[in-house]
């Protein structure tokens, strides 16, 4: 009897440690909370907990600054960040400068929103190049990789900052604010973020178009080599777009850390690769979203070995 308790006891021990050991713990980093990168990550982390049995956590930082360092040391596993910020952080340069992130890789590839300069909908500049000599907000201390967006821009231009007024501001919510009290020109930010829709409402915007030639994203590249031109159509959803309007755009990257295991990596990425149409539903910037166009392909940055052995089983990639 008492051999058969044990045995029973020591039965319901292993089922137990089975069962806690499928259940994988997975920390997701964001941005503070109200910014796209909170809503991108918490719809990723949404999405990974009701589509897998990895036991899904999200936490809310500053921003990819202070996140991706933590990836990078294994204190959290992984997040959506924008691809030119991956860049940066691996490469040490800008924010990174001095201290490159070794151990960032990349599992997927998440199509993202336009980026540019909004200008006001009644002023006479149509094109980026019809800035020369106007205000334009820049410096943004808060987030210094972004710099490098509005010189990738503004050289797609035929310009450098060099050639404008530059408004310093902090961030670029800050410049949008002084955008809209009047005092300046024009400002930097993205086609989707929420204080577009804001400058929009009060004082009316649309977007300055660049040339859609090989020449002018060869320039932008120069600055943030994961960008490309993309031509924006009216949509409702595109707010300040009346007509095709070229604008810088790049992609997310999907970022875990060199620890995270293989078998993490691929429940993630085969969630995301049979249910594309929830992954769409994520954030609206993920709209086009397919299977095909997951495939990392940023020059510069790694591959995690779980993604490249399941996009290479899967048919996805050579």
């Amino acid at each position: 009897m008492k051999f058969s308790k044990l045995s029973f006891l020591v039965c319901c021990a292993g089922f137990l440690m089975s069962n806690f050991a499928v259940a994988q713990s997975l920390g997701v980093g964001a941005g503070r909370q109200g910014s796209q990168n909170y809503a991108v990550n918490a719809g990723l982390s949404k999405f990974l907990s009701e589509e897998t049995d990895l036991d899904v956590r999200v936490q809310a930082y500053g921003g990819s600054g202070q996140s991706m360092p933590m990836i990078d040391t294994g204190r959290l596993d992984i997040q959506l960040v924008p691809s030119p910020d991956v860049l940066a952080a691996v490469q040490g340069v800008e924010s990174f400068d001095g201290r490159a992130l070794e151990n960032l890789r990349v599992i997927a590839s998440l199509n993202s929103s336009a980026y540019g300069f909004m200008v006001r909908k009644d002023s006479e500049y149509e094109t980026v190049s019809d800035l020369k000599g106007h205000s334009l907000t820049y410096g943004f201390t808060a987030q210094p990789t972004l710099r490098l967006q509005v010189d990738g821009i503004l050289a797609a231009g035929g310009l450098s900052i060099d050639d404008l007024q530059a408004h310093m501001v902090p961030s670029v919510p800050n410049g949008v604010d002084d955008f809209i009290s009047g005092n300046v020109d024009a400002a930097f930010f993205s086609l989707g973020g929420g204080k577009t829709r804001e400058a929009d409402a009060t004082v009316g915007i649309r977007w300055l178009a660049l040339d859609d030639t090989p020449e002018a994203e060869a320039a932008m590249q120069k600055f943030v080599p994961t960008a490309y031109i993309k031509t924006v159509e009216p949509a409702k959803d595109n707010v300040g777009i009346e007509k095709p309007t070229p604008m810088m755009g790049y992609d997310y990257a999907l970022v875990a850390g060199s620890k995270v295991s293989d078998d993490a990596v691929r429940k993630i990425i085969k969630a995301m690769h049979d249910n594309p149409d929830k992954v769409r539903k994520i954030y609206k910037t993920f709209s086009q979203f397919t299977p095909e166009g997951m495939v990392p392909k940023f020059s510069g940055l790694t591959l995690h070995e779980g993604a490249k052995s399941y996009y290479t089983e899967s048919g996805l990639m050579e």
